[in-house]
């Protein structure tokens, strides 16, 4: 082969090769967009059961908060999501539901529980696997040393037992009968109000106790009346209280009452109507401040309805824990640890911050049912 026709044979090869159809040249892979990160909190609280009535406006709050959370882009990079499970308040239930959260949906960290009696049950489960509880509602003195994971935002019920006492004092009364459900929550404040009684010279004539299941307490009822005592003091679930009042009512027991935090509620209102008039009862401390407004704003335009007992805490719960998340890697004993150091944070609920318990401070309000509704109340 001569090199004259070597050179068109060689022309027409790199013509041939220019020409290849398009398809058949390999193109580069697309770049696929990236995904934003996803968080997972798991929120633990009553959606049925006495305390439902607390625990579904919570809900709200909750969903509230994560909604703003994400579209604020306050996880930078990461979206949250919160897995909701209902424990009817039962520390059955609840450890079911914490353990879930743990094994199977790997979340981390926990809004909840709301009652005391279930955060006691689930921290050990949460301690042992290093992940990160903070109750909003949870009182019992005992869950200061329930871990070092173990957080809550409201203050411990040797405020609020100390407050109660404080206030029957001031009203004068000197003989003090006593009927409380039979659970973590009421036994604990129950302890703290009788340690205080005693102090301030009160006479407890009289402790009578029911079973969460319960719905008839007219024998209760009747053995505090016997005792003739100048006023009641009374810890129970919303349910449970509007039945309480009626039957005091029925059995023409007219006596003061001072209720704890978990019978602020509409339901008890609702179910005991007149019975309800007077009552007054004691409720951590939320103070007037634009966070609160701001709040109660958008509270009312998801809702419909105005903020209740704790919504503003467990709002704040989401916010604290996001804020610990977006400083940190996102893990558990980071946020942990950020929480124990993270200083005064202002929000919905007011200005607090944790101390080396995980436990914050603060002071308590007053309520009284007048004409139907609930108004601040203050001791004259």
């Amino acid at each position: 082969m001569n090199r004259t026709l070597i050179g068109i044979l060689s022309l027409l090869l790199v013509l041939l090769v220019a020409c290849a159809p398009a398809q058949e040249q390999k193109a580069e892979p697309e770049a696929k967009p990236v995904e934003k990160g996803e968080v997972v909190f798991g929120w633990l609280g009553p959606l049925t059961g006495g305390a439902a009535t607390i625990g579904v406006p919570v809900k709200d709050a909750v969903e509230l908060a994560v909604g703003e959370i994400n579209a604020n882009n306050v996880i930078p990079g990461k979206n949250l999501k919160m897995i909701y499970e209902d424990d009817s308040c039962d520390p059955k239930k609840s450890t079911t539901s914490t353990q879930k959260f743990v094994d199977v949906d790997k979340v981390t960290a926990i809004v909840g529980g709301l009652c005391s009696g279930t955060v006691l049950a689930d921290a050990p489960i949460v301690e042992d696997k290093k992940v990160l509880m903070m109750s909003f509602s949870a009182t019992n003195p005992k869950i200061k040393d329930a871990g070092d994971y173990i957080f809550r935002n409201v203050p411990s019920d040797n405020g609020q037992g100390t407050a109660a006492a404080s206030l029957m004092q001031k009203l004068g009364y000197k003989k003090v009968g006593i009927i409380h459900i039979q659970n973590d929550y009421a036994v604990g404040l129950t302890d703290v109000f009788k340690g205080e009684a005693k102090k301030l010279g009160l006479e407890v004539v009289a402790t009578e106790t029911y079973n969460p299941d319960s719905t008839d307490f007219k024998t209760q009822i009747a053995k505090i009346k016997a005792k003739r005592p100048d006023a009641l003091y009374m810890v129970s679930h919303p349910a449970d209280a509007a039945i309480v009042l009626k039957q005091i009512s029925e059995l023409g027991f007219k006596v003061p009452i001072v209720g704890a935090d978990a019978s602020k509620d509409d339901a008890v209102i609702s179910g005991a109507g007149k019975a309800a008039e007077g009552l007054i009862v004691t409720l951590p401390g939320v103070p007037k401040s634009p966070e609160l407004e701001k709040f109660a704003s958008a509270y009312k335009a998801k809702t419909g309805k105005e903020f209740s007992a704790y919504t503003p805490e467990a709002y704040d719960v989401v916010y604290i824990l996001a804020k610990a998340c977006g400083a940190t890697d996102c893990t558990s004993t980071a946020m942990k640890d950020y929480l124990y150091g993270m200083g005064p944070y202002t929000g919905a609920s007011g200005t607090y911050e944790f101390d080396k318990d995980g436990e914050v401070d603060k002071p308590y309000d007053y309520f009284v049912v007048k004409d139907g509704k609930w108004e601040q109340y203050v001791a004259s």
